[in-house]
């Protein structure tokens, strides 16, 4: 199911959502958090920009996998699997930290209101979701930094 998409290893196609789109709906993210004034602009892009973050770092994850089943049966000689193996691993952390961000900011979203609405939960609830979801953005977007970066690796190994 996440192997091909129109004839491309679709993890090849997904990572680039990943790449472009978890820093910028952290980024979005940070910003409802720190600038209540903002929350009303912010609420739908921050939403949607949570949700497909998680959902592309999940279908990134999982495409890789199937990718990385297709390497090393085809390709097992000319792949150095240690290099494979970290990429794996700093994928799977990233899926695990875009998804907790997807969840913490849509937890904001739903209890940090506005300024001019009122707020189902006192302040102390809002300090501390606000910075869970500032830590767990900032989390995102380093893993995901870093695994591509080990991807990176794996392909450009040997061609530099």
């Amino acid at each position: 199911m996440f192997d091909y998409i129109f004839g491309l290893p679709m993890h090849a196609l997904v990572i680039h959502a990943v790449v472009v789109l978890v820093p910028l709906s952290a980024l979005s993210a940070i910003a409802y958090v720190l600038r209540p004034a903002w929350r009303r602009v912010l609420r739908w892009p921050t939403a949607a920009g949570a949700v497909v973050s998680g959902v592309s770092a999940f279908v990134a994850a999982e495409s890789g996998e199937a990718l990385q089943r297709r390497v090393t049966t085809v390709r097992a000689g000319t792949v150095d699997l240690e290099l494979l193996r970290n990429h794996v691993d700093w994928g799977n952390r990233a899926k695990l930290l875009c998804l907790l961000f997807m969840v913490l900011t849509l937890v904001a979203l739903w209890f940090a209101r506005p300024p001019e609405e009122e707020s189902p939960q006192g302040h102390a609830f809002d300090v501390l979701v606000g910075t869970l979801v500032v830590l767990s953005a900032v989390a995102a977007v380093v893993t995901v930094v870093l695994a591509g970066h080990a991807g990176s690796a794996v392909v450009w190994n040997g061609l530099a």
